[in-house]
């Protein structure tokens, strides 16, 4: 991914040096910086920064027992910070860092690329040179030719319980306030938490049901008085449970389309999704659109759609990572600070307490670290699974169980292998038909969901048309940029049924040639026939405007196989320059000779062979010239000899 997208650390070669110092002399710090190795690289604030949005848990699981650290992404006002999970017991509760979850993300990232290959025409005919003389000048030199969710605010603890709420725990923790409670019936829960401020309806009461029927408890937190949105950390529950298991149905409620959750779970066995799918990805649909936008994100969707929609992919699967902080330089590692890097206020070695006040101010880099080095001193596998998963799809709470049979083999690697012909667009003889291909291509990296089809139009490229019910909404993807897809027109929670007061989404909103649709306060554009929807120019709303070309498919795959078939003109003969001449060769594409690919006849004569003879060396300095090297040389020594005469009066 990151390849892709990964920035880490680098490990740096110990490098030795020696100097000489007068006795009695100390030594300088200019001295000390020659004799130590090259410094790690500095670590910056986004250095291990967790990714917006994915969803991501790690979880450690051990006999009888799971610890989940839960990773939470609020953006709004601090005192209307609310969260809300259901877990099998009352949990012990703890904080954890957040950078742990941006360097387990960078450790087991996919090894995901695109191989752009040129497939334009290459010539016949190629350069040949006779082979370069080396040979003196006569004076001993050599001429050798190199040339997220607002989700209310949770109130002040009730005076007495209801009936049918249970309330087990109340605490602090850093800078929540949190309160564990059970209930005998999800409506009671749902009116317990809108008495509280928690924004509930009569569809979520429906989404906790099967968590009160399981008779499982619920840990709901807010912010103390006076935190900011910085306070926000992952919340770490320990719990007696047989396995992992992420809540995803009560998700549902507030969640954006394809929804990425990625668990990373620990133990001393690979894990694998309980009854769900593991799906295998396609290398030969990565691709990256026009604009060179990567679509695995979009191709990760698809398959999982294809699965039913309750897939996960392996994305790693092996022995836990450390990251690297140039032990190798001997800067880190070491116990004391080798290369003077205490105190310079960047953070290059957080394993080490002289550079401890460096590396937290960059926030919990120090204790992110220590996490990760202590999952991996003390299991012997980690599973990557991730899932891409929308709100209507949000049925199951998946489940995670050991693998006996799967070895530990590392990263998921999906590389694609894209045709080009960008680099000769202008010798295609159909360019009507290169056009379409080339245009189509930008649908690579837009997924519009299953049934719906990815085309392109007049002003926007890739859009969508979505099949009947279904509506085009924008939403960020994986790598922060807009995208747009199609859900259903009627979500499948309505957050306005508990009276709940939404703006109209679709005040003062034009979709184009089409309807704006008001989805619990997201607008959503249902686009008139002969139109698709495309990311709009506020980053809030589609546009439909006219359908150019149309793909059959919902996109989210390579479309260049087209310009393997298209015919381009060969191109002509390269220059070969003086003292070269060209021969003919089998061309690997050889293209349409369409009137220049052949070369002037006296181009493929060969010329005669200059060679490096007698004391004044022809032909390696003077072109045939015997005098040329001497000349060049005498004009380098009268120049020295000049310098040497003016020095004295320069100094006077």
């Amino acid at each position: 991914m990151r390849d892709r997208h990964h920035k880490r650390a680098l490990g740096w070669m110990t490098v030795a040096a020696a100097a000489l110092l007068q006795v009695g002399e100390p030594p300088s710090a200019e001295a000390c910086g020659c004799l130590s190795p090259p410094a790690p690289t500095p670590l910056s604030s986004e250095a291990y920064a967790v990714n917006q949005r994915a969803e991501q848990i790690i979880f450690e699981v051990e006999p009888g027992w799971v610890t989940a650290h839960v990773l939470i992404k609020y953006a709004g006002a601090p005192e209307k910070f609310a969260w809300l999970i259901p877990v099998p017991e009352l949990p012990e509760l703890a904080i954890s860092p957040v950078s742990a979850f941006g360097i387990l993300d960078q450790l087991t990232a996919p090894d995901v690329g695109v191989d752009v290959r040129d497939i334009c025409p290459v010539s016949a005919w190629q350069c040949n040179y006779h082979a370069q003389q080396s040979c003196t000048n006569g004076f001993g030199g050599v001429d050798d030719g190199v040339p997220l969710l607002d989700a209310g605010s949770f109130g002040d603890a009730p005076g007495g319980q209801p009936s049918g709420i249970d309330i087990l725990d109340q605490k602090v923790v850093g800078d929540y306030e949190t309160v564990t409670f059970r209930a005998t019936e999800a409506a009671l829960a749902s009116q317990w938490l809108n008495d509280n401020g928690f924004i509930v309806n009569a569809t979520t009461t429906i989404y906790m049901e099967s968590y009160v029927q399981q008779n499982m408890v619920f840990v709901a937190a807010k912010l103390v008085a006076g935190a900011g949105i910085s306070a926000i950390k992952p919340l770490r529950l320990k719990y007696r449970a047989p396995y992992p298991m992420v809540p995803l149905v009560l998700t549902a409620v507030a969640a954006e389309p394809h929804l990425t959750v990625s668990a990373f779970v620990f133990g001393n066995l690979p894990f694998k999704p309980m009854g769900h799918p593991v799906v295998s990805i396609d290398a030969g649909r990565i691709a990256q659109d026009g604009s060179g936008r990567a679509n695995y994100p979009m191709v990760l969707a698809r398959t999982i759609d294809e699965a039913g929609g309750d897939g996960f992919a392996i994305e790693y699967r092996g022995s836990p990572l450390r990251p690297n902080f140039g032990q190798q330089s001997g800067c880190c590692g070491g116990g004391f600070d080798s290369c003077f890097l205490g105190g310079n206020g960047q953070c290059e070695c957080p394993r080490d307490e002289f550079d401890r006040a460096d590396c937290e101010a960059l926030g919990d880099i120090v204790e992110g670290v220590a996490l990760v080095d202590d999952l991996a001193s003390r299991y012997s596998a980690v599973t990557r699974l991730t899932t891409r998963v929308s709100p209507e799809e949000m049925t199951f709470d998946p489940t995670f169980e050991p693998d006996f049979t799967s070895p530990l083999g590392g990263r998921l690697v999906a590389r694609g292998s894209q045709a080009s012909l960008a680099g000769c667009r202008a010798a295609v003889m159909d360019r009507a038909a290169f056009a379409v291909v080339d245009a189509t291509q930008a649908c690579a990296a837009t997924y519009c969901g299953p049934g719906s089809q990815c085309v392109t139009t007049t002003a926007s490229g890739a859009a969508c048309v979505c099949e009947a019910g279904r509506v085009a909404q924008m939403f960020v993807d994986l790598d922060g940029k807009p995208s747009v897809t199609c859900v259903p027109r009627v979500p499948p929670v309505d957050l306005g049924a508990g009276g709940l007061q939404l703006p109209d989404a679709c005040r003062n909103v034009s979709c184009g040639l089409g309807q704006c649709i008001d989805r619990n306060g997201v607008p959503a554009c249902q686009c008139d026939a002969g139109a698709a929807a495309a990311p709009g120019p506020t980053g809030k709303t589609p546009v439909c405007t006219p359908i150019v070309l149309e793909t059959a498919s919902p996109g989210a795959e390579d479309f260049s196989a087209g310009l393997e078939a298209l015919q381009v003109c060969a191109p002509p003969p390269p220059s070969c320059g003086s003292g070269g001449w060209l021969t003919q060769h089998a061309s690997p594409r050889p293209g349409v000779d369409c009137g220049n690919a052949q070369p002037e006849p006296l181009l493929t004569i060969e010329p005669p062979e200059i060679k490096c003879e007698g004391f004044w060396g022809c032909g390696c300095q003077g072109g045939g010239d015997p005098f040329g090297g001497l000349a060049i040389g005498g004009a380098v020594v009268a120049l020295l000899v000049g310098k040497r005469r003016r020095r004295p009066e320069a100094r006077g």
